[in-house]
């Protein structure tokens, strides 16, 4: 049964590395076998997207970037706060002083980062992922309507990238506050796939010059230079990216990261999901490693 709480594998196509249509042709194996390099003993998937034909450059573990439907978590933050933002809920450089601690629905949600002593504001929220800050606002969420904003985002749409064997994301509308809450943070009434989150981030990157969007863009940019997505940096270019950590139901941890290099010029989007201890332990690390590579030319 299909649950909005906990991470699922469908996994329906063997382990083997196949090759997969790309935009009406066939992606080489090698390319595959390159991607897969990098992803190294991490069980879980990797995905490098060209930003001006939207095909995949290259994938790791194409079964699971279709099949393994997981809570985004943090990742999903900056549309929280876009959704916000675009409909009036919250301005750019409003302030909220985090207190450190949050309980949502009997469960703790207290921010990792350390305590900031001055007010924070949507950029400095993105980079430090800063749960109150989200939860705090998502308060002004009407019933559905972030719900409606993801599916818009393309979060319920099957991509096309990957072929015939893509599942679709879930999204459910939120009605109390806490489920709106929870539905910000990434945590709850949202699954995703690894294809479905590097196509939202293509989203994000095409938008980077726009003005609307300068403190997301800002807050991106500072979680890879100071906050907790350092290991995805590349020396000599700006990498615009966000970590996501969930809980699953064995007890474990799925990590993401998703972003986009260079930030202000974006060329590639590159998602990582894979089981391990954490977004900026375990999945900016492999992202880092394959900006790097395709900055130097071997991807």
């Amino acid at each position: 049964m299909r649950t909005a709480y906990n991470v699922r594998f469908h996994v329906m196509l063997r382990r083997t590395a196949i090759a997969a249509l790309v935009g009406g042709s066939r992606m080489a194996a090698h390319r595959m076998v390159q991607l897969g390099r990098y992803l190294g003993e991490a069980d879980g998937t990797a995905l490098l997207l060209d930003c001006r034909t939207r095909r995949l450059i290259a994938a790791a573990r194409s079964d699971l970037a279709c099949q393994w439907l997981a809570p985004p978590g943090s990742t999903l933050k900056p549309f929280s706060l876009s959704a916000l933002m675009e409909t009036g809920k919250v301005a750019a450089e409003e302030q909220f002083l985090c207190p450190g601690q949050l309980e949502i629905a009997g469960k703790s949600f207290a921010c990792s980062h350390p305590p900031m002593g001055v007010a924070m504001r949507v950029s400095t929220a993105i980079a430090y992922s800063c749960n109150c800050f989200v939860a705090h606002f998502a308060q002004r969420f009407e019933p559905g309507a972030l719900a409606r904003y993801l599916e818009r985002a393309g979060l319920t749409s099957r991509t096309g990238l990957l072929g015939d064997d893509e599942v679709v994301g879930e999204v459910q509308s939120a009605e109390s506050t806490d489920a709106r809450q929870l539905q910000a943070l990434g945590e709850q009434r949202v699954l995703v796939t690894a294809l479905e989150m590097v196509v939202a981030y293509h989203r994000l990157a095409s938008r980077a010059s726009h003005p609307e969007m300068a403190s997301i863009l800002e807050g991106l940019e500072g979680a890879v230079e100071y906050g907790t997505a350092q290991h995805a940096g590349v020396p000599g270019i700006k990498v615009a990216g966000k970590t996501g950590t969930v809980r699953t139901s064995t007890g474990g941890h799925a990590a993401w990261f998703t972003g986009f290099a260079a930030s202000r010029a974006p060329a590639v989007v590159v998602t990582v999901l894979v089981h391990g201890r954490s977004g900026g332990a375990d999945a900016a690390p492999i992202a880092g490693r394959i900006l790097k590579a395709h900055r130097a030319g071997l991807l």
